[in-house]
């Protein structure tokens, strides 16, 4: 045929693999061939990792992505809790632990509730605003540093694909 698609006729690849997350890699050879796919152990643990492709309008860019698609993915980085996110478990217990706060000058506590010197009662502290800002601070550590972790390695994962496909040009 005549037709301009990318004709795989034949790939080998020495390829380091880890089953699954925290698995130590394994060094295996894929081999595919006329629709057929085995992967078997690497007969020298030192091979380095490669590919060798046959066939007719080879795109060695696609390939090495195809081959680098099956990465288990870094972690997604998540959204920082807000104040709309507070539960009301959450609020009530900020709200008990404030009673222990200093009060602003013109405030007092009343044993349930937070009286300005004119009368007016607040159901919150007055610096609740504050007060929850602190407690959304800590809890929003831990997934700062996760997701700080998350963009590191989903750079590291971008500069190892650039790599590889610098490699797979360079092979051309």
């Amino acid at each position: 045929g005549g037709g301009g698609g990318m004709e795989l006729m034949h790939l080998t690849a020495c390829l380091e693999v880890a089953r699954t997350e925290g698995d130590q890699p394994e060094h295996v050879v894929l081999k595919a061939k006329r629709g057929f796919v085995t992967v078997t152990s690497a007969p020298d643990a030192s091979s380095q990792p490669s590919v060798c492709v046959s066939g007719r309008n080879l795109d060695t860019e696609a390939i090495v992505r195809a081959l680098l698609s099956g990465r288990m993915a870094a972690p997604p980085t998540v959204a920082l809790r807000t104040p709309k996110d507070l539960s009301a478990e959450e609020r009530n217990s900020i709200k008990v632990a404030s009673i222990n706060e200093p009060l602003p000058e013109g405030f007092f506590f009343n044993g349930s509730n937070f009286v300005d010197f004119d009368g007016t009662v607040f159901q919150y502290h007055p610096d609740m605003d504050r007060l929850i800002s602190d407690y959304l601070d800590s809890a929003n550590e831990p997934l700062i540093r996760s997701n700080e972790d998350a963009v590191k390695r989903n750079a590291a994962m971008d500069r190892e694909l650039a790599a590889c496909v610098a490699l797979a040009r360079q092979g051309r």
